[in-house]
């Protein structure tokens, strides 16, 4: 991309060098056309041995540019510096090329020398004056200042040399970060599995696996090493309570050992102690013997030794029902130790889902983030096109303003110029005829000379004939012929003059008639002077005609003088007339100005509107990027609730997670609690069988009657308690039948739950009829227990001690069954905080839907967008394509005018030349006209430096709009790659929409697990009280083997019914393992499988493997 950049770069640079350097040129080949073909016209007129049409020096050639010599575009920041570079000498060439104005103080040329002398001494003095008025007018000071299209790459090229330093700086710095990111893109490529820096979403979760890996392993230690230290623990204590346990059993063996001693010691003392007594009471007549005395002493004796038996009994009874108790306690520690285990692999199934969504959660922020940063350019950019639209529209109002004040000005000049244009008509019509009065007034005068001409002629022939006698003599004809031959020469003279007038419009008629006296003038003073001095005899004769004669000549000569004034009038009319025309070809050019100038200010309002619809659309686009920052500023706090939420749920899973080491822990301890008591049993039961055949005799039917009385109103409320539950999952079936109508995809799912929740109230029917059952049997017992009562309430006297341990035993019970309850409780609380999670993430799909629908909406509005751009640029290309026909129309017409200007001025030189080379008479009118034509050249290159300067403004415009055709293009690439990335967020929107279903099904599968969970409790529960009952029932007969097979087939069955569940779960992860899409997911599911199934780490491996390869697939 920088490449392309600088690339980019590189060719405007080398561009701009080679216009510069063609403007540069051209300029010097204008400014030296016009000073070769004055410095042309200056020989032509000095010397006739040059030729007329002489060529001008060709000027050098241009400078090969700078593209063709660098082809190819190097990297180095030296090369960039380097082409930058503008040459020294190419510039002060330019500079010295530029036309400065030739001083018109020019040498006299030898022509004009040679007709001064020739000419008479007047008309030399006139010369001599319009010579000095010519040179006074040429010599006004002319600044030789820069034409203005070097003034404009001028500063053309001074703003370069300001933006060149921050163009290197930037160059460099892109060229800085282009070696960093090549080096980091190999380094990615040696460490980790991208390939590219551009990856920016891979090296995030590339990343977050990382650290997910991390977690896992840190959390695995944790537990472990915990485990580890609660097993010591738990060891250290057991063996304790094995030591006591084994002391307390040798205890109880040595005081039975001791009772059954002392039961037969106290039968013999009786017998043995009579004899004595009768020894003594004959040996000893005097001493009293009474029994009345020794009797009671055995008594108590008997008394005290029932008592230890009965203690013994009962401590045997509450060892067995402890042994019982800690039995059913095992069982349902084991089934609480499943139960824990399979919610440790849900917690981590959850973790896993957890983390799952933090990565989700993690990519929304980044989109966020992302979305945000787009925002800020876009209002950036927007900021920026305000400003350049307030500029845009400030300067096509100065442009305006502008080209409404040149067109008042040029309106104004116009007026005037009608104004003087009718005056100089009006002047012009007094002038021609004022001319046509002089023209009258010459050829009379003319008339007038000839007629004193040919007077003269006559008087110095009578002057001639005076003077000469009539004798004919050889010399006097020749005389009188001369004159007569020299007479009709002016008229021929004259005649050629006036045909000379006729064609170059009578402005040579004047001077014509000026020579031809002048030359008349000296030839006959000539013939006056000629004749010999008269006899003293016709002297008063001649002196009349001599006095004629002079006053004829000095007429002649105030006639010369009339006609010399009329014709320099003439001149000056004749130069009016040129003034006339020139100022109306001047009229002419400001007309077609003011057309053009018209035509520039349609454009202008085009423009004007144009940038007024720009700054419509510009306000539009404010509008839409308000709404979208307002819409982020939504997803803002959407995501903070988001972000709210998962920190609950983090927290509750941290909770739940120290809950479940605690039951682990508990779960441990109670399992080595009852391996001790299952030894201590094991041990104890050989000596308990005699215990237990006396104390079967011992029970009383009235305490388990009590007991079943007890055990009938638990029933009881357990069917009530049956029956609300029913009521409750009835009503959470229509609830999930609603759900289903709304949420179409979930209907085979919430039909297997309302077919779970109909078996449930099957088995809810059935264990009813049992209990009823049950309580028919009971009631049957109870019959045979009243029979037993009247026997059993003889005995109640001696056993009521008995029925007091058996009442403490009794709330001993129900605080376990309220322990059981809590924790029933604590599951159901569960369940419920499951359920409120998977509303929130319904809550959380819903949102996702209408963020859906927002976006799409979104991309929507930008596809019209882009089809408006691109309408835009349609029209855009179309202005410009008429912008280059309107370039080359103005092209093609300043090559007209150029050609037929170089053709006129052609045209002129040569005519030029050619009246040069006719006479030096008209020599001096050549000239005059050869400064108008300079003037007229002057004027025309003043013309085309206008039209090139407009010729420069038009490829000004062109520019522009070109620049304008290159941000729409660019604009439309970014809104191209704005729906693009809106396209990716959809399909991720989408995407993520899927994972959150997902989560959603298995929400619901946890919520139809908890359910069996549940259910398993409260059939476990239902058991327990069924084996507590039948334990009590079970007491009193001897068979206590047989409820120790019970005991072990519940076990059983109960490992069997945990096994089922396991089975269920392993079933649906598999199924979400295979049905899943994405590979990352697959990925993580692996360890959950892998936790399931036992796998090594050799074995997760190849799965993860297998995954990776079908990702590669």
């Amino acid at each position: 991309m920088f490449q392309r950049i600088k690339n980019t770069i590189n060719q405007t640079i080398a561009e701009e060098q080679a216009r510069h350097r063609a403007s540069l040129e051209e300029a010097a080949n204008q400014g030296n056309t016009p000073t070769a073909r004055r410095s042309r016209s200056t020989s032509g007129a000095g010397t006739h041995s040059h030729s007329p049409a002489r060529r001008p020096r060709p000027a050098k050639k241009p400078s090969n540019d700078i593209t063709s010599e660098r082809a190819t575009v190097d990297t180095d920041p030296a090369v960039f510096e380097a082409a930058f570079v503008i040459d020294e000498e190419d510039a002060s060439a330019a500079t010295s090329r530029v036309p400065t104005p030739l001083p018109t103080k020019m040498e006299k040329p030898a022509t004009e020398k040679t007709a001064e002398d020739g000419l008479p001494d007047g008309q030399v003095t006139e010369d001599k004056a319009a010579a000095a008025e010519q040179i006074s007018r040429s010599t006004t000071p002319v600044v030789a200042d820069l034409p203005p299209e070097a003034r404009a790459r001028l500063r053309k090229l001074d703003k370069l040399e300001k933006a060149y330093p921050e163009l290197l700086r930037s160059y460099r710095v892109a060229h800085g970060r282009i070696k960093a990111i090549e080096q980091f893109e190999k380094a990615l490529k040696e460490n980790t599995p991208l390939t590219s820096a551009t990856d920016s979403d891979t090296l995030v979760e590339y990343l977050n696996q990382l650290n997910l890996k991390n977690e896992m392993v840190m959390g695995e230690l944790k537990r472990v090493s915990a485990e580890n230290d609660t097993e010591k623990k738990k060891a250290q204590e057991s063996s304790k309570k094995a030591a006591d346990a084994e002391k307390e059993v040798a205890v109880l063996k040595e005081q039975i050992a001791a009772l059954q001693t002392a039961k037969p010691e106290s039968d013999k003392p009786v017998n043995g102690e009579k004899k004595p007594e009768t020894t003594k009471a004959a040996g000893e007549g005097e001493d009293f013997f009474s029994y009345d005395n020794e009797l009671p002493k055995l008594q108590a004796e008997l008394e005290q030794k029932s008592e230890e038996v009965q203690k013994l009994e009962t401590q045997v009874k509450t060892l067995k029902e402890e042994l019982s108790a800690a039995k059913e306690h095992e069982a349902s520690l084991l089934e609480n130790l499943e139960e824990s285990s399979r919610e440790l692999g849900e917690t981590r199934d959850a973790l896993a889902v957890k983390t799952a969504v933090e990565s989700q959660l993690q990519a929304r922020m980044a989109e966020i983030t992302s979305l945000t940063e787009r925002l800020e350019k876009s209002q950036a950019r927007l900021k920026e096109m305000e400003a350049q639209s307030e500029k845009d529209k400030t300067r096509a109002e100065e442009v305006l303003w502008e080209k409404t004040a040149a067109l008042t000005s040029s309106t104004a000049r116009n007026n005037e110029l009608e104004s003087q244009l009718r005056d100089i008509k009006e002047a012009k019509s007094a002038q021609e005829k004022k001319n046509q009065e002089l023209a009258s007034e010459i050829e009379s005068l003319i008339k007038a000379k000839a007629d004193d001409v040919s007077k003269i002629r006559e008087l110095s022939r009578k002057v001639d004939s005076a003077t000469h006698p009539p004798v004919p003599v050889p010399s006097t004809p020749t005389t009188a012929q001369q004159p007569s031959l020299a007479s009709p020469a002016p008229g021929a003279g004259g005649k050629k003059v006036k045909n000379k007038k006729k064609k170059k419009g009578g402005a040579a008629a004047a001077a014509a008639a000026a020579a031809a006296a002048a030359e008349l003038a000296p030839s006959e003073a000539s013939d006056i002077q000629r004749p010999p001095s008269p006899p003293v005899s016709e002297a008063p004769v001649n002196e009349e005609l001599q006095a004629e004669l002079v006053r004829l000549q000095e007429e002649i000569v105030q006639k010369d003088q009339q006609i010399e004034k009329l014709s320099t009038q003439r001149k000056t009319e004749e130069e009016l007339r040129e003034q006339i025309e020139d100022l109306e070809e001047n009229l002419m050019s400001i007309g077609q100005d003011h057309v053009e100038a018209k035509k520039k200010i349609k454009e202008l309002e085009t423009e004007k509107k144009e940038l007024k619809e720009r700054i419509s659309e510009l306000e539009k686009e404010v509008q839409t990027s308000v709404e979208a920052a307002k819409v982020t500023a939504k997803l803002k706090g959407e995501y903070e609730t988001l972000k709210d939420e998962f920190e609950d749920l983090r927290m509750k899973s941290s909770t739940l997670q120290s809950d479940l080491a605690a039951a682990q822990q508990l779960a441990q301890t109670r399992y080595k609690d009852l391996t001790d008591l299952r030894d201590v049993l094991q041990k104890a039961q050989p000596e308990l069988k005699s215990l237990r055949q006396e104390s079967a005799t011992l029970k009383t039917t009235r305490e388990e009657l009590a007991a079943k009385n007890t055990e009938l109103r638990n029933l009881e409320k357990r069917e009530k308690d049956l029956r609300v539950e029913l009521a409750r999952a009835q009503r959470l079936a229509a609830d999930r039948e609603g759900e289903i109508k709304t949420l179409h995809e979930k209907i085979s799912q919430e039909t297997n739950a309302r077919l779970k929740v109909e078996e449930e109230k099957r088995v809810a029917g059935r264990d009813f009829r049992r209990a009823e059952a049950e309580k028919i049997q009971i009631s049957a017992r109870e019959e045979a227990a009243t029979r037993e009562l009247q026997r059993v309430q003889e005995e109640s006297s001696k056993l009521r001690p008995r029925i007091a341990q058996l009442e403490e035993e009794v709330t001993r019970l129900r605080k376990e069954e309220l322990t059981l309850r809590e924790q029933v409780e604590f599951k159901e609380g569960q369940y419920a905080s499951a359920e409120s999670l998977i509303s929130s993430m319904r809550n959380q799909t819903a949102e996702l839907g209408i963020q859906l629908k927002e976006s799409q909406t979104q991309a929507e509005s930008l596809d019209e967008e882009l089809a408006e751009t691109r309408k835009m640029l349609e029209e855009r290309t179309r202005d410009s394509d008429r912008m280059r026909k309107l370039l080359a129309d103005g092209d093609e017409r300043t090559d007209h005018k150029l050609r037929e200007m170089r053709a006129k001025m052609e045209a002129a030189i040569e005519e030029r030349d050619r009246l040069e080379d006719e006479s030096a008479s008209v020599m001096r009118r050549k000239t005059r006209e050869a400064e108008e034509l300079r003037q007229k050249i002057r004027d025309l290159e003043k013309e085309i430096k206008e039209l090139i300067g407009e010729k420069d403004d038009l490829e000004r415009a062109e520019r522009e709009w070109r620049q304008r055709k290159q941000e729409l293009e660019s604009y439309e690439e970014r809104a191209e790659s704005e729906v693009n990335e809106l396209h990716t967020t959809v399909t991720n929107l989408r995407s993520a929409l899927d994972g959150s279903e997902l989560q959603v099904r298995e929400h619901e599968r946890k919520n139809s697990e908890l359910r069996r969970s549940l259910d398993e409790y409260r059939l476990r529960c239902d058991k327990l009280t069924k084996e507590f009952k039948a334990l009590q029932a079970k007491l009193s007969s001897p068979a206590m083997q047989s409820s120790r097979s019970s005991v072990d087939s519940t076990r059983s069955g109960n490992n069997g019914a945990s096994a089922s569940p396991d089975s269920m779960y392993l079933k649906t992860i598999l199924l979400q393992f295979l049905e899943q899409k994405d590979n990352k997911l697959r990925a993580q599911l692996v360890p959950v499988l892998g936790k399931l199934l036992k796998f090594d780490k050799t074995d997760e491996e190849k799965w993860v493997n297998a995954v990776q390869h079908l990702n590669t697939r």
